[in-house]
C-alpha cells in the first residue's frame, strides 16, 4: 500500500520549461499510477491553470479563495486573486509589450496580533473602517 497524497513544494521553481514539463508529467503519472491525491505548492498560475482542478489563494498564510480552478480564474472574487490574475500575460489576449498588472501597497507585517483580512491596507475596496481594524 502506498501514500494517499503528494505534497509537492515548488516543484518546478527556477527550471526551464523542458524540465518543468518533465517533473509535472512525472507527478501526473505517479498521481495516476498510485490513485493519489496531489497539493501542488506554487506561485506559477500558469501551472496551476493547466494541472490544477480545485485551487486555494492564500495572502499572508491565510486562505482567501478557494474553488474549482476554472471558476477561480474566470470570475475571482477577492480583489488579492484578482491583482495576481492580473500579473500575467494571458495567451491571445495579452500583446507583446504590454505592460502587466500589479498588487498595488506593500505585504504587511507578519508579526503580533494579525486580524481581519490582511489585505485590507492594500484593497481597493477596504473601508476606512476596515483598514484600522
Amino acid at each position: 500500500m502506498g501514500p494517499d497524497l503528494i505534497i509537492a513544494d515548488e516543484p518546478t521553481t527556477a527550471l526551464d520549461v523542458t524540465i518543468q514539463a518533465q517533473i509535472l508529467h512525472l507527478l501526473a503519472e505517479l498521481q495516476s499510477d498510485f490513485d493519489m491525491a496531489m497539493i501542488l505548492i506554487t506561485h506559477d498560475l500558469g501551472i496551476v491553470a493547466r494541472v490544477a482542478d480545485k485551487v486555494q489563494v492564500m495572502y499572508a498564510g491565510r486562505t482567501v479563495e478557494e474553488g474549482n480552478c476554472e471558476a477561480v480564474f474566470d470570475n475571482p472574487l477577492h480583489p488579492y486573486t484578482s491583482g495576481l490574475l492580473r500579473c500575467i500575460p494571458v495567451p491571445g489576449k495579452t500583446q507583446p509589450g504590454e505592460k502587466l498588472g500589479t498588487v498595488p501597497g506593500v505585504v504587511p507585517n507578519l508579526v503580533g496580533d494579525l486580524n481581519g483580512c490582511m489585505f485590507r491596507n492594500r484593497c481597493e475596496f477596504a473601508t476606512e473602517s476596515a483598514r484600522n481594524f
